[in-house]
């Protein structure tokens, strides 16, 4: 069977990466952890919540180094923990990022209907999904230069309006920006949320001219993230009032009109074009690596294992493309988002959790394999790691979904994903895996 490409430099995997956690969601997320953080603290969040999740990285970089593969967390938790769990866990967490494409069709929507408020916003999510699959089935190359030129014009741009918007800021409104609420711990766990997928580029690790590169790109993808949005959140919360920040579903655009006028409102439309094009771009091309290697060993329908002639695993692609825009389409018509928002924020931090101890598990079974990068301050700062994502994902967990009542849904739907994934475990892939044991073909992952 042919093999992925490797072709891809440094500078897309910070871009991927980047990119992948640049989602226009973000801009929700920042305007709900605003109103927890109390007084103009938001940016705070989002430097803690970068530290903390820098520390993730970091498990994530000895992960990748010491098993570098498209089929990524599965192996590595198969590895280190069991088959089974590792199978229920790559499931919910690749719907992770269905889940986050999804809300971020939320957001394209609403700029378009401010835009065009004469054609339905879920007709251009549909296009933009469309060529973005059409970019990705021409190669990775491709994909990876769509990748380079958003990702970089995103991050700069915010950075450029945000400073803009600060440098007409009066001088008693900074005396608030270390002021922290009651709820400032749910202002932290929805700060994990603004770098939701950055480890995404770990499952395109067989695409990579060298996948060393991969830790690189994650910790210099996590340091201009950690700075482009903490910039905004400030900016945003010193420029605009609470209400309409909290109400608003395209928060970039306020601010953009209030420092630059109309000037400024195109901006950041473009800005929200170029978020989608990251984060559609890199997820497609992220996700369907990850559905080629799990079909590859019969966890998934062997057809998604097909590649086309520049060696794209295209109907895995085209298989996310249409059920992100099945989602989309629910999303946009429910206005859930605020849902999908915290359960990215709490699978994320569990998967987080997970990675850490993953890392001491595997330096406990597996000490003498080669590692190319160690994750320094072994095992303190790795048990730190892990308590402090498993609070963080409790929170995300419990926090308000924007429905009424008490029941924490954000928990109750992670617990029902995993129901289904445990299901599809126990009832769907033995039956993919028996005609390749009737035909004596191995079933083992690459690695």
């Amino acid at each position: 069977m042919a093999g992925l490409k490797r072709a891809l430099p440094l500078r897309t995997a910070v871009t991927t990466s980047a990119g992948l956690a640049s989602a226009a969601i973000n801009f929700l997320a920042v305007a709900e952890l605003a109103g927890y953080a109390g007084g103009r603290s938001g940016w705070l969040a989002i430097l803690v919540a970068g530290v903390l999740v820098t520390l993730a990285a970091g498990n994530f970089s000895e992960l990748t180094a010491l098993y570098p593969s498209a089929a990524a967390i599965r192996v590595w938790i198969r590895r280190g923990a069991s088959d089974q769990l590792s199978m229920v866990a790559s499931l919910v967490y690749v719907g992770t990022v269905v889940f986050v494409i999804a809300a971020d069709a939320f957001v394209l929507g609403h700029v378009f209907l401010a835009v065009l408020p004469g054609l339905p916003g879920l007709l251009w999510i549909a296009v933009l999904l469309g060529l973005v699959t059409l970019l990705n089935l021409r190669g990775i190359k491709v994909a990876g230069w769509v990748q380079d030129l958003n990702g970089l014009f995103l991050l700069g741009s915010l950075v450029v309006v945000s400073l803009l918007a600060l440098d007409h800021v009066p001088a008693p409104h900074w005396h608030t920006v270390f002021q922290m609420g009651p709820n400032w711990i749910q202002a932290l766990a929805l700060g994990v949320f603004v770098f939701v997928g950055f480890e995404w580029v770990t499952p395109l690790a067989e695409e990579f001219q060298d996948s060393r590169v991969i830790p690189r790109g994650m910790f210099m993808a996590l340091g201009l993230v950690t700075v482009a949005f903490g910039l905004f959140a400030l900016a945003a919360q010193m420029v605009l009032p609470a209400h309409g920040l909290a109400l608003s579903p395209v928060p970039q655009l306020l601010l953009g009109r209030a420092v630059l006028g109309g000037w400024g409102f195109w901006w950041m439309v473009v800005v929200s074009l170029t978020t989608a094009m990251t984060t559609f771009n890199g997820g497609l091309a992220t996700a369907s690596r990850f559905l080629y290697a799990a079909a590859r060993e019969r966890l998934l329908p062997p057809a998604l294992s097909r590649l086309n002639d520049r060696l794209v695993p295209k109907n895995a692609l085209v298989a996310l493309a249409v059920g992100a825009l099945v989602l989309a389409a629910v999303v946009y018509a429910t206005g859930v988002y605020t849902l999908l928002i915290n359960v990215g924020a709490a699978v994320e931090s569990f998967m987080y959790a997970l990675a850490a101890w993953l890392v001491l598990s595997l330096r406990h079974r597996e000490p003498n394999r080669r590692r190319t990068f160690r994750v320094p301050g072994l095992p303190w700062v790795t048990v730190l790691t892990m308590v402090v994502f498993v609070g963080l994902g409790v929170g995300a967990a419990t926090t308000a979904s924007g429905i009424p009542g008490p029941v924490p849904w954000p928990l109750v739907f992670v617990a029902a994903l995993t129901g289904i994934a445990w299901w599809y475990v126990r009832r769907i892939v033995p039956q993919l895996k028996s005609p390749v044991r009737a035909a004596g073909t191995s079933t083992r992952p690459d690695v």
